[in-house]
């Protein structure tokens, strides 16, 4: 998470997956079983912050994700993509942010490890993500949580 110059903010989420899966199988898994509910939460969060200048999400149909360097995954931008790890993020101007899909060998097999970092660019980044952290915890708990093997 060098990139961001250092971190304001950071979770991470760890599940149990099937042996064999791969970063970019936990990453696809992850963003196509996404809830309708998060779906229509991001699009309420688009609306109202559209008319600050910040990124709006493109919502993309789960047959299309493309877990490759440069697409676009609704708020992600996927930057590297390895067997072990896919990082993906985006930078705007109130906050950055990099999310990592990793695989790793845990206690009782192979597990899926999602990791968010935030790094605030200006005090509206911080009271932003003050505001949105309770749904963010939500939704990547359930998000991941829908990928266990």
């Amino acid at each position: 998470m060098a990139s961001l110059g250092g971190c304001d903010h950071v979770d991470a989420v760890a599940v149990d997956l099937a042996p064999g899966t791969s970063a970019p199988d936990f990453a696809r898994t992850v963003l196509a079983t996404t809830p309708e509910w998060v779906h229509g939460m991001l699009t309420v969060r688009d609306k109202l912050m559209s008319p600050f200048g910040l990124h709006t999400q493109k919502r993309v149909a789960p047959e299309e994700i493309r877990v490759e360097p440069g697409a676009r995954l609704g708020p992600f931008r996927v930057l590297t993509v390895a067997d072990d790890e896919v990082l993906a993020g985006d930078d705007d101007k109130h906050l950055a942010f990099r999310t990592s899909f990793a695989v790793r060998e845990g206690a009782t097999g192979l597990e899926g490890v999602c990791t968010t970092v935030v790094r605030y660019r200006r005090r509206a980044g911080h009271l932003y993500f003050k505001v949105i952290q309770p749904f963010h915890n939500l939704i990547v708990l359930r998000v991941v949580a829908r990928a266990r093997s």
